[in-house]
């Protein structure tokens, strides 16, 4: 069964002979230089014709590998045509080689014969490697120079001649067989290239699409995130206003019911919870969070969050303690106790006995060093650059949702990146955790100067003017705001409404 013809490898082939006459040509003038060196003090005029054939024919040679070039370049080539002119020229070359052997051969001589067929040796082993490529191109380069040396030493009848011919017809044979395995290999090598090619060129374009289906799965997550951000105001209102109805009914729930008020008021804490973990992750996400800088009391900063969490300590027998000297750190307050509440809150849910405790300490490198240790379950050496990830948990596979999201710490990270703050975590299983973060020095004559704390006055009789857009929250806020005796008006979220007040706003003013 034969291949099937393909132009492509069939092309490369022929570009490799072309390209080998670099070596070919050379080669061939040195064999000449040698013959013309031994035989020019016994040449005739046959043979000075004949050397000047070689030379014209390699002269040609050249030429036809400089129009093959210039034929590459300009447009498509047919290689069959390309080889049928390399292969003419071999076969003239070695008719050639043969004439000249013949017009120097002398049976009184045999030492010029043994010279001349060694370098016509060299010739025929350098022919089996650059005409490896297309095989045929070697056949008609040795056949016209093998049948005539063979014949001719052959009608000497001398045993002498006929082991000579014997001799080099081994090494044509001997030659052939290198050259024909040189052909296979190059054949197999382009092949393989070929399809190393294409491979490279199948991977590129599954590249590209799995970067484009990557880019769409960002687009998406990143939309997603950016509706969330923009709709988070709209997304908690139901929950507010559940809170507030909880907060109005309050006053109205028999004593027996109080249990399942309480009941319903972590319900929804732990609702509010969880969807505000994932309304700030999109936040985040979407990078519409806003860093305002400021110098600021870090005393004032953790010591709210430690009477906050040390309610939360105490129901698990745990002891929090805070250990922070009087410091000024350069941050964002809020964000910065965002950052620390969510760290509390992660110690808080997974140690089950013994410690907590948040230390400030002031580094040589102008920072502050904020840590949280405690002596919980720990944290595998192996998945601690994982913790990091949105919705990751250790200590979770039933999914809990006392346990949260698995946010927390992702939310700590995006807020530490944000704020430009290193963030650190040594663990060890059974042994606890330590989340250290370095927070910029402040400048204590720079202090962020808070409003002052207005006190808590009696609002009954107070007349009060609601407005929203959400009608459960304005009849929620109705219902708390009549628990408090507070005379209140609610308005109709109307436009037409809004603009009528608005202008009688303006006419009293």
């Amino acid at each position: 069964m034969t291949t099937p013809h393909n132009p492509v490898l069939h092309l490369e082939q022929v570009k490799l002979l072309y390209r080998n006459l670099k070596v070919a040509i050379p080669g061939n003038l040195f064999v000449l230089v040698g013959i013309m060196w031994v035989a020019w003090a016994d040449a005739g005029k046959l043979e000075g014709l004949l050397w000047v054939g070689v030379l014209l024919l390699l002269l040609w040679r050249y030429v036809d590998g400089v129009q093959f070039q210039r034929a590459l370049q300009q447009s498509a080539l047919d290689p069959r045509y390309w080889e049928k002119r390399f292969s003419l020229a071999m076969f003239l070359m070695g008719l050639l080689w043969a004439l000249i052997f013949l017009s120097l051969f002398d049976v009184n001589k045999p030492d010029v014969a043994l010279f001349v067929l060694y370098f016509y040796g060299g010739l025929i082993a350098s022919a089996s490697a650059t005409s490896a490529p297309r095989f045929l191109a070697f056949v008609f380069y040795v056949t016209p120079m093998t049948v005539l040396l063979m014949v001719r030493m052959l009608q000497v009848g001398e045993p002498l001649y006929t082991m000579m011919a014997l001799a080099f017809l081994v090494f044509i044979v001997a030659s052939s067989t290198v050259c024909l395995t040189y052909s296979r290999i190059i054949h197999e090598s382009i092949c393989l290239r070929f399809e190393n090619m294409a491979l490279i060129t199948r991977l590129e374009a599954e590249k590209a699409l799995a970067e484009k289906n990557q880019q769409i799965a960002e687009q998406a997550v990143f939309a997603k995130d950016k509706f969330l951000a923009a709709a988070s105001h709209d997304l908690r209102q139901p929950l507010h206003a559940q809170g507030l109805y909880l907060d109005a009914i309050e006053t109205y729930v028999h004593p027996k019911g109080v249990a399942h008020l309480q009941a319903l008021r972590r319900t929804n804490d732990a609702l509010s919870n969880l969807f505000n973990s994932l309304l700030d992750v999109s936040r985040l996400n979407a990078g519409i969070v806003e860093v305002q800088l400021n110098h600021a009391r870090l005393f004032e900063i953790v010591q709210p969050l430690h009477e906050e969490f040390k309610t939360h300590a105490a129901e698990k027998n745990l002891s929090l303690l805070l250990d922070c000297p009087h410091l000024t750190v350069f941050t964002d307050p809020l964000l910065l106790g965002r950052i620390l509440r969510n760290l509390l809150a992660n110690a808080v849910r997974y140690t089950q006995q013994g410690s907590i405790t948040l230390t400030c300490r002031a580094t040589a490198h102008d920072t502050v060093r904020i840590a949280v240790q405690d002596t919980g379950i720990g944290i595998p050496a192996t998945e601690q650059a994982n913790i990091f990830d949105e919705y990751y948990q250790l200590d979770n596979p039933e999914r809990d949702r006392s346990k949260g999201l698995g946010l927390g710490l992702a939310i700590v990270k995006k807020l530490a990146d944000l704020l430009s703050l290193t963030l650190t975590c040594e663990s060890r299983v059974s042994s606890g955790s330590t989340f250290a973060l370095d927070v910029p020095q402040g400048d204590a004559s720079l202090l962020y100067q808070a409003p002052p704390v207005v006190s808590a006055v009696s609002v009954a009789g107070v007349h009060v003017l609601v407005i929203d857009d959400e009608r459960e929250i304005l009849h929620s806020m109705a219902y708390l705001l009549k628990s408090w005796g507070v005379w209140r008006s609610r308005l109709n979220p109307h436009p037409r409404r809004w603009k009528k007040l608005l202008r009688l706003d303006c006419n009293r003013s």
